[in-house]
């Protein structure tokens, strides 16, 4: 394999175009996969041939560089074949790596190699090669636990993430809650071949407020109020979690009653239709009254006669 002819190992002309190059490859590669001769001896062989072959006529300059490096003769020498794909001299400082075949990479190009381009163009962007010497992105996954706040898991926020590897910056949605995972592609542990680096979780911790607590998607808060304030109705400010609101407490307000802010909730992570954030009413009574309360309640009482449990002992 030290002195193939690229031309001959695609079987195209020296005047080929680079679309029947192109072509040409794809119909050898699709032939000679390792993946889809699993029983071939020769295919893996035949295979790194012809992706050697294409490396270098895929590329331009490559390619001039081959065809000025070839004799009038009629070819190359031996040993001027066997310098030009053992050290990649003539294609300059990037060069040739042997040794890199396993993986099927023989240049190093910021551009796909053509393995790459042939295989997203054949099974689809997301599919990997399979070989035994193919680094597996999955192995160099990454887990670090991330504590987000209350209103940072309502709104969605960025947080900076430090990693033995790097710091950067991670979105993280609205609607996360407590064991909610977050992966962040290619941000894990970096290839040892330099190649596409694993992934990195995140999983997600939400804090506890003091205040408001989730169920579901729906946002609980319990408000404080005075006897005059629900027996005479009163409007009262309130902490929300999109920031401050006016509360209209109706006049009799029952203890315990519930008043739906529908929307007010956390999101889901699957659509943006939100929960709902409910407030109940607390009436907060007095522990001690003196002498003049007293007598006031007792009048209250006569002139407001209430039976609340007239039905309370009935079978």
């Amino acid at each position: 394999m030290e002195n193939i002819d690229p031309y001959k190992a695609l079987g195209v002309g020296r005047n080929a175009t680079d679309a029947e190059i192109k072509t040409a490859y794809r119909k050898l590669a699709r032939r000679y996969h390792p993946d889809l001769r699993v029983n071939s001896k020769n295919a893996e062989a035949r295979f790194k041939e012809i992706s050697r072959a294409y490396e270098i006529l895929r590329d331009k300059e490559r390619r001039q560089e081959y065809d000025m490096s070839f004799s009038d003769q009629g070819g190359f020498s031996q040993a001027g074949f066997e310098q030009f794909f053992r050290d990649g001299s003539f294609f300059g400082t990037g060069g040739f790596q042997r040794d890199n075949f396993s993986s099927y990479k023989s240049f190093r190009a910021k551009d796909p190699s053509p393995v790459e381009d042939w295989f997203a163009g054949v099974f689809g962007a997301n599919q990997r090669m399979r070989s035994p010497n193919t680094e597996n992105p999955k192995n160099f996954g990454l887990e670090q636990n991330l504590e987000v706040t209350f209103l940072e898991a309502y709104n969605g926020t960025k947080k900076s993430v430090s990693t033995p590897y790097k710091t950067l910056e991670v979105y993280i949605p609205a609607g996360v809650d407590n064991g909610s995972r977050i992966r962040v592609g290619g941000q894990g542990r970096p290839s040892s071949r330099g190649g596409r680096g694993g992934d990195l979780f995140l999983n997600l911790t939400v804090k506890e407020h003091r205040l408001f607590k989730r169920e579901g998607k729906d946002i609980h808060l319990e408000v404080p109020v005075t006897i005059g304030e629900a027996l005479l109705g009163a409007t009262i400010e309130i902490p929300a979690p999109n920031g401050k609101v006016a509360f209209k407490i109706p006049p009799g307000v029952q203890n315990a009653r519930f008043f739906r802010f529908r929307g007010k909730g956390f999101p889901s992570l699957k659509n943006p239709t939100r929960g709902d954030f409910l407030v109940k009413v607390s009436v907060v009574l007095p522990e001690k009254i003196d002498s003049i309360s007293r007598k006031l309640v007792e009048e209250f009482e006569k002139l407001n006669p209430l039976r609340p449990r007239d039905n309370f002992l009935k079978r």
